[in-house]
């Protein structure tokens, strides 16, 4: 025990009975000169002292009154009429808005005021307070806290949660604000059987309930505490009152003792009598007053402070040595830290760990001389051992203080790398001074020492974390050491992780294709092949040559997966490489890589360079030709002929993929690819050629007459067709003749351009190997088919031109249908001239009439006219008049639209 206050005489043989006490913080002093001897008439029970509003609350004879503080006859200034008799009451100030409000107690009923403007005076307004439930008695005791109210209702504590009625205010439709309404969410607490005791301890978020000779502490919330306080306190008989001083609760206890507990401890701190003294009341920080009927004292902690600390420190009690000297000015802040560092290292010493750390950042240790308790985890030379160092302790203790260590650590290089962010910024901007910089230095060098013990730490304590801090954008720890570190304890994912983001590429790349092959690798390298595909995805053209390097080695396990290398997705940078480059290197390393990778730049990511796409041609071409030898000698000499596509395995999947790529490219040279198929054979694909140089009649005999297969021809006539074009709209007409004539090739009696293409006339270049219909074929006239030829496209075919080629003999009745279709065809073209004629008259018409309108307006432009946006004459300049007549200049008009 040790003596906590001192009780000095305030006050001594007062003419009047002592039956209530308030503090006020600012009276200067403790004169009596100004005695108020009308203050009521009957006695005060209770007083409360509202500094803002510059009013003492006052209970007496059973009424709420307010007078003015600074009236020194503390005259009435107004009171609460429709309350009586009040048994208590609380000041209530939420914080949302700062307003007085109090809560009385009366008739078993709680009752809620506000302190506002009323009839062009200060008053209190009756505010509507719903809350459940009924009580059964009237509440006798009351304190708030924030928006919390405490209360006692017989022999039991309550909480009440108020809350703002919005739905009022939210149904109200009138311009006259609606009345203000709150609602109370009641909840029962604890019983007692004693006088009831509320103590609000506001630093502490705490609140505590006396209950007999113990007090009972619960937080705001009416949970029990978590922050590591003792939540009992035992007074050494049942208290009168309570009152909290931190860190200490002094009780008025029987015959005039007065008893001081600690908020840390069972044993009470100092037991004193003041004779005949009844009530307690708080005064200023560390200071309790006490009176009894006639006599007011003082009790302060300022005169025995100095001594007291120094004695809890000889003690070791530092919580209660670090309480009182920080509600104290009387102590210097450089022996303050003191104070906090030596408790850090006693609660170290009792293994509390996650406090000490707390304590020590708190006061802004040095890093450094934490670290130095753990020497085994410091980088080399900053190995200096300290006292109270984790050496020594048990394995269990050690854990958990490794583990304290990194949530330290981890706070600490987040604050220090916000700091050089800031730096960076400053000095980007060139806002740096040279004091920020040699500061920054400091900081860079404690950053290493915090990231690479947290990195060892880490390891230890949690190796989960240990990926996720090495890939922190902000990590100071050296690769050298992380690299140090991590191998040593065999852990070759996060080796990979360093490399990966140090962008050391070869590194991470070669540790990859190590671990592909081994069989007792890390499960992380079960999918190695993949990993070294997105790896090298994420570089660029800059490291072109070193994804070369690697993508050589992909394409020979997996050619797929080295495909993906340079037809990724995911990201831009497969997108972006030197495609060209690529080309050069799978046509070296790869060819089989070829076809997959051009397919994937040509019809997804719509590359138009003609290189590309020849490349491409190239290699089809080479690849169905390689096909088609193995596949013709499997057949007899008169199976040889097939339809691209109805081959059995890759020369069907080649052929459709070649003849797609002929449809929709146009970016190759068709004669070249003409001289590279191989000779009476790939007819559909010559056809396609020759459509593309507009040589459509051997393009068709081709269908016609050596694959038979009409329905072709006419997809083919689809794909070409174009009435705008004097060759491709004569595609139907030459489809026609294909069938009435097939062993005729009448190559002038359509008119074609031999020069139409860019690669000129190609009909002296093209082998005989390549001649699609031999001189001494002989095919037979297939006239029913042309006619429904004939019939089926009749718009789009020359109908004269076409009835001109039949042969003599032809029955009427075959060429009827035909030329039924074609009446009806040439009909509906003439309805459809007609109507086009008739909205074109129209609107003609229309827009006649507009011009006439507008024609027909007179405008008027004198040296006073004015543009309507800027407001500036319109002079000579161009301008537009708008329907109602204004004017404006003509680049005003354009820049903004009225």
């Amino acid at each position: 025990m040790y003596d906590a206050y001192t009780p000095k005489d305030v006050a001594g043989s007062l003419p009047v009975e002592v039956t209530c006490l308030a503090f006020q913080d600012r009276r200067g002093g403790f004169e009596l000169s100004k005695f108020c001897k009308s203050f009521h008439k009957k006695a005060v029970q209770e007083l409360k002292v509202c500094e803002r509003e510059d009013l003492l609350l006052c209970v007496s004879d059973g009424q709420l009154m307010a007078h003015r503080l600074s009236d020194q006859d503390f005259k009435v200034e107004t009171l609460i009429h429709k309350v009586k008799p009040v048994q208590t009451f609380a000041r209530f100030s939420p914080k949302t808005s700062g307003d007085l409000y109090v809560i009385v107690a009366s008739r078993k009923k709680l009752f809620l005021f506000k302190w506002g403007e009323k009839d062009g005076h200060k008053d209190f307004i009756e505010v509507a307070l719903d809350y459940n439930p009924v009580f059964t008695d009237t509440p006798s005791s009351i304190k708030c806290v924030g928006e919390m109210v405490f209360f006692s209702v017989r022999n039991e504590y309550f909480s009440m949660t108020m809350q703002k009625d919005k739905t009022a205010r939210t149904s109200s439709t009138d311009d006259v604000a609606p009345p203000e309404a709150w609602n109370g969410f009641v909840t029962r607490l604890l019983n007692f059987n004693c006088q009831p005791g509320i103590v609000p301890m506001i630093d502490k978020r705490r609140v505590a309930f006396v209950r007999s000779e113990t007090v009972q502490m619960t937080d705001i919330w009416g949970n029990r505490p978590a922050d590591g306080l003792k939540d009992v306190l035992t007074f050494t008989e049942v208290p009168m009152q309570i009152v909290y001083d931190s860190p200490y609760l002094v009780g008025m206890l029987s015959n005039g003792r007065v008893e001081v507990l600690s908020l840390f401890s069972d044993v009470p701190v100092q037991t004193m009598k003041l004779p005949k003294s009844m009530r307690l009341c708080n005064g200023a920080k560390g200071q309790v007053f006490v009176a009894s009927l006639s006599d007011i004292w003082l009790m302060d902690t300022a005169t025995n402070l100095r001594k007291n600390v120094y004695h809890l420190i000889q003690e070791r009690q530092f919580e209660m040595a670090i309480q009182l000297a920080d509600n104290s000015n009387l102590i210097p802040d450089d022996q303050k830290i003191e104070i906090k560092k030596k408790a850090a290292l006693n609660l170290f010493n009792q293994k509390k760990f996650d406090e000490s750390f707390a304590l020590f950042g708190e006061i802004k240790t040095e890093v450094l001389a934490i670290l130095r308790m753990f020497p085994e985890l410091l980088p080399d030379g900053f190995q200096k051992v300290a006292a109270g160092g984790v050496s020594d302790m048990p394995a269990n203790d050690r854990m958990r203080a490794l583990l304290a260590l990194g949530n330290y650590l981890s706070e600490i290089r987040t604050e220090h790398a916000k700091h050089i962010e800031l730096y960076n910024r400053l000095r980007s901007s060139g806002q740096a001074k040279k004091t920020d910089t040699e500061e920054m230095e400091k900081l860079l060098l404690t950053l290493r020492v915090v990231d690479t013990t947290l990195l060892r730490c880490y390891i230890k304590t949690k190796p989960a974390l240990v990926d996720s801090l090495i890939r922190l954008q902000s990590n100071a720890c050296t690769f050298e050491d992380a690299k140090k570190i991590v191998e040593s304890e065999g852990r070759l994912r996060s080796l990979f992780v360093l490399y990966e983001t140090r962008k050391k590429h070869e590194m991470a790349l070669d540790l990859l294709i190590d671990q592909s092959s081994r069989e007792d690798a890390d499960p992380f390298f079960d999918d190695a092949i993949q990993q070294i595909v997105e790896y090298l995805q994420s570089l660029g053209n800059s490291n072109l040559p070193l994804i070369l390097k690697y993508a050589k080695w992909v394409l020979a396990k997996n050619l797929e997966a080295g495909v993906q290398i340079f037809t990724s997705d995911e990201t831009e940078m497969a997108r972006n490489l030197n495609r060209k480059a690529v080309v050069e290197f799978m046509k070296a390393e790869c060819p089989e890589a070829m076809i997959p990778y051009l397919e994937h730049v040509i019809f997804k990511w719509e590359e138009p360079a003609s290189y590309f796409h020849e490349t491409l041609l190239e290699y089809y071409v080479a690849k169905v030709n390689s096909l088609f030898k193995d596949y013709v000698h499997a057949f007899p000499d008169d199976e040889n002929i097939t339809r691209a596509g109805d081959e059995d395995g890759e020369l069907g999947i080649f052929r459709k993929r070649l003849l797609r790529f002929l449809e929709i490219s146009h970016s190759y040279s068709p004669q070249t690819v003409l001289l590279q198929l191989a000779p009476h054979a790939f007819f559909e694909e010559r056809a396609l050629i020759l459509g593309r140089l507009k040589q459509h009649d051997q393009a068709l005999a081709l269908y016609v007459n050596t694959l038979k297969n009409v329905p072709a021809a006419e997809e083919y006539c689809k794909l070409y067709y174009n009435p705008a074009d004097d060759t491709n709209s004569q595609v139907y007409l030459l489809l026609f003749r294909a069938l009435v004539h097939p062993n005729q090739h009448h190559h002038h009696s359509i008119p074609f351009n031999a020069d139409s293409t860019p690669f000129g006339s190609f009909r002296d270049d093209v082998s005989e190997t390549s001649t699609v219909v031999n001189s001494t074929s002989s095919y037979q006239p297939d006239v029913n088919t042309a006619i429904k030829i004939l019939a089926k496209y009749a718009d789009k075919i020359d109908t004269i031109g076409a009835l001109n080629m039949l042969p003599a003999k032809t029955p009427l009745r075959v060429v009827f249908s035909a030329i039924n279709a074609v009446i009806q065809t040439t009909g509906r073209q003439a309805s459809t001239r007609k109507m086009e004629k008739s909205v074109s008259e129209c609107a003609m018409t229309k827009k006649l009439e507009r011009k006439n309108r507008a024609q027909s307006t007179k405008i008027v432009v004198t040296f006073s006219s004015e543009c309507v946006v800027c407001e500036k004459k319109i002079a000579v300049s161009a301008f537009v008049r708008y329907p109602d007549g204004r004017l404006a200049h003509l680049y005003c008009h354009n820049d903004v639209k009225i």
